[in-house]
C-alpha cells in the first residue's frame, strides 16, 4: 500500500502512533503498521476480507499494531 508523499494515512481501529511510512527502493513511500509493511491482497475486496491470511506461509492480515491478525483483529 502507498500513498503520495506527504500524504496522511487513517485506518479504522489503529492507533495513529503505529501508522509510519517507508521510502521503497523504487521511490515509492510504503505505508506501515508497527514498523510492518502493508500490502493490499488483490483477492480482498471487501474491509475485514482475510483472503489472502496465510499464503505460502509469509502473508499475513495486520493486526492494529503490526502484529499478525487473527479473526477477530484486523486493520481494516
Amino acid at each position: 500500500m502507498t500513498v503520495a508523499e506527504g500524504g496522511n494515512v487513517y485506518l479504522a481501529g489503529v492507533n495513529p502512533k503505529q501508522i509510519g511510512a517507508i521510502r521503497r527502493q523504487d521511490g515509492r513511500i510504503q505505508v506501515t503498521v508497527g514498523g510492518w509493511p502493508v500490502y493490499h491482497y488483490a483477492g480482498d475486496t471487501r474491509p475485514g476480507d482475510l483472503n489472502g491470511q496465510g499464503i505460502g506461509g509469509t502473508w499475513f492480515a495486520v493486526g492494529p499494531t503490526g502484529e499478525k491478525a487473527t479473526d477477530e483483529k484486523v486493520a481494516v
